[in-house]
Order: C-alpha cells, then structure tokens, then sequence
C-alpha cells in the first residue's frame, strides 16, 4: 500500500515508466496518482510501438500536457526512430524498429499529425531538486550534461551494474526489468507493460511506487 501524500509538503514528481501504447494502462495509473496542481508528472518516453493504441495513446498524453502545466514528455529510442522519418507535417515511412511496422498498418499508412506534433514536442532530459530523469540511463563515469543524448536515449551497456554516483539518482525506464529497480544512484521503472500488463510510477523524493495492472 503506498504511503499517504502528506498535502503540506514541498511539490513531488512522478515518474512514469514505458508506455509503449498502453493507453488502458496510463488512464488507470493517472487515477492511481494522487498528484497535485504543483506536482510534476515526468514521463519516461517510449510511446510508440508494441502496445494498444500508440495513436489514443499519443492523444491523452496531449491531453494530460494541456491539463496539468506540469508535465515533462521525455523522448525514448522508438520515438527517436519515429521523429527520423517526420518532416514536420507527416511521417514518410514507418522506422526500422520493432513494433513501427505494425503502428503504420493500423493507420493504413497515415499516422496522424498528432503523432509526430507530440513527439516532435518531447526532451531528450529533465532535471529537478530530487533526480536526474532520462529514458535509458547515463554514462558511468561521466556527468549528466556530458553523456551524449544518443546515450540517454539508448543506454550504455555497463549502466545497470555500475556503482558510479552522478550526485542525485537518475530516473529511468528503456531496461525491462521483472520489479523496479531501487538503489541510491539509480531507480528503474520499465516492468515492460506491454506485455506484462504492469505500468510503474514512483514518486520522488519518498520513492513510492504506483503500479497499475491489466
């Protein structure tokens, strides 16, 4: 059971985990969030591919920004893909990644304009008081405004298993993991929802976890 939001306390963040398309799922969990007007609701990326309805998806993420002023869009590896093959008005072609071929037949080949106009509108970072906030992790060993935004969208190997300490705790998602992962320098909340049903958030700084399940 997650602990009861203290209604005195200085602003939270929540952390949303990969979505991959699991709009059931998001509209669950933000039932589940009992964030506030001055909270902040930071999202980890990976919008695209695998999952429900990437488009519905895309759409209540637009909603949610337009709702609450406080929402960060982080951008992932497959919204990457996805904005590589947007000109500004539409997408020329589905990416070479898996999961984009499947979302370009469902659209008979014609991703809606919101699509890109949302991803075209997310941050390769976000950084408050309480973490760093990344899709897939920072160099070990270097700071968090010396990795390279390639890294910060596709990860560094040794990432997982390195003790290096950034000074704050990065927020992640990119690395399916069976349970979130909870340490001092790291806190990883991808429990691949697509395909395990389970969606992860955790709030900064008292590290609850919410999870909504299928």
């Amino acid at each position: 059971m997650e602990p009861e939001l203290d209604l005195t306390r200085a602003p939270c963040t929540y952390a949303i985990g990969d979505l991959h398309g699991e709009v059931s799922l998001l509209r669950q969990l933000l039932l589940l969030l009992p964030y506030r007007e001055q909270d902040t609701l930071v999202f980890l990326g990976d919008y695209m591919d695998r999952g429900e309805d990437c488009v519905a998806l895309l759409r209540d993420l637009l909603q949610v920004s337009r709702e609450h002023e406080r929402t960060i869009l982080l951008r992932g590896n497959h919204d990457s893909e996805w904005l590589e093959t947007w000109n500004g008005a539409h997408f020329q072609a589905p990416p070479g990644i898996d999961g984009a071929q499947e979302v370009w037949d469902a659209c008979g080949g014609r991703v809606p304009f919101e699509v890109g106009y949302v991803l075209e509108s997310t941050r390769i970072e976000y950084e408050d008081e309480h973490a760093y906030y990344v899709h897939a992790g920072l160099t070990p060993g270097m700071s968090f405004e010396r990795t390279p935004p390639i890294i910060k969208l596709w990860g560094a190997r040794d990432f997982l298993t390195s003790a290096y300490i950034w000074g704050k705790p990065v927020v992640f998602g990119h690395w399916q993991l069976p349970q979130p992962l909870m340490l001092p320098t790291k806190i990883g909340i991808d429990t691949g929802a697509y395909h395990t049903g389970v969606l992860t958030a955790v709030r900064l700084p008292d590290r609850a976890i919410f999870q909504a399940r299928r």
